[in-house]
């Protein structure tokens, strides 16, 4: 019974010299922080561009729609101005 015992123990100290290692944990840290930072750093002039171009697309939007509402209130303005001259020259004559 004593040899089981002992082989057990054994098998127990190997194990735990086996699974931890101090110096991986702080190599794999560092490769970890290594890789985030690369990431980040090949990423955000992405994401800053996109977000860029979304809101100058907004901008360019919104002016448009200003545009095209000034156009129709132009052509509304130039119709109500050609009646208000056809109307003067009728009344001009008229005197």
């Amino acid at each position: 019974m004593s040899i089981e015992v002992k082989e057990k123990m054994e098998l127990a100290d190997s194990i735990d010299e086996t699974v931890y290692d101090g110096t991986a944990d702080w190599q794999f840290l560092f490769i970890v922080i290594i890789t985030i930072f690369i990431t980040l750093l090949l990423l955000l002039p992405k994401i800053y561009l996109r977000n860029s171009i979304y809101y100058e697309s907004r901008t360019i939007d919104r002016l448009k729609t200003q545009y095209g509402a000034l156009v129709e209130e132009h052509k509304l303005l130039s119709r109500k101005v050609e009646g208000l001259k056809v109307k003067n020259q009728i009344l001009d004559t008229l005197f």
